[in-house]
């Protein structure tokens, strides 16, 4: 069944990243995706693969599909081609909205943690400081910005993402504080 195959998503959403930025473009989704499998181990009930590949793939486009009436006519249709029945679509389009900041399933649990498993560790500081350079920030800035709202204050869910986090973290940690006593 196509509806729990990750390919049409991808097909679908891959054109609506195509003006993003390099932290938030299609290879951020694919980078998502490719940490699903991992971070759906230990976890009870097994995730819908349906819904865990439309989060995946619709998980930067989720303020498109509410703000904009013929863009969430689309999905709404191509879901439905998809053999999604109209209270899985209703239920897929709460779960984008809130998957990252209050997670409530073990789908958006699993995307949320996929998604913020490359804000901390080497990926995570270089992807910093990308940001904070196209913000004209410098590097005391963005040390402090991303210590403040990332470090510590970034919760995972998932069994194996609170097990990656750790690691992360405790590596992010030591470059910061080797940052600063070279500046």
């Amino acid at each position: 069944m196509l509806k729990h195959q990750i390919e049409p998503y991808k097909e679908f959403t891959q054109n609506y990243y195509t003006d993003r930025d390099t932290a938030h473009d299609f290879r951020h989704i694919e980078r998502i995706i490719s940490r699903l499998e991992l971070l759906s181990q230990e976890m009870s009930p097994s995730p819908d693969k349906a819904l865990l590949y439309f989060l995946a793939c619709f998980h930067g486009l989720g303020k498109n599909i509410c703000d904009n009436s013929l863009f969430c006519e689309r999905v709404k249709y191509f879901l439905l081609d998809l053999e999604w029945n109209e209270t899985q679509i209703k239920n897929a389009f709460q779960s984008l909205e809130r998957h990252i900041i209050n997670p409530q399933t073990v789908e958006e649990a699993i995307v949320h943690d996929a998604n913020y498993v490359e804000l901390l560790g080497a990926f995570g500081v270089a992807k910093a400081f990308t940001t904070g350079g196209a913000r004209k920030q410098t590097y005391e800035e963005t040390a402090d910005i991303f210590e403040y709202q990332y470090l510590d204050r970034v919760a995972f869910i998932t069994p194996m993402g609170k097990r990656l986090a750790e690691e992360k973290r405790n590596y992010t940690k030591e470059f910061f504080k080797r940052l600063r006593s070279e500046l």
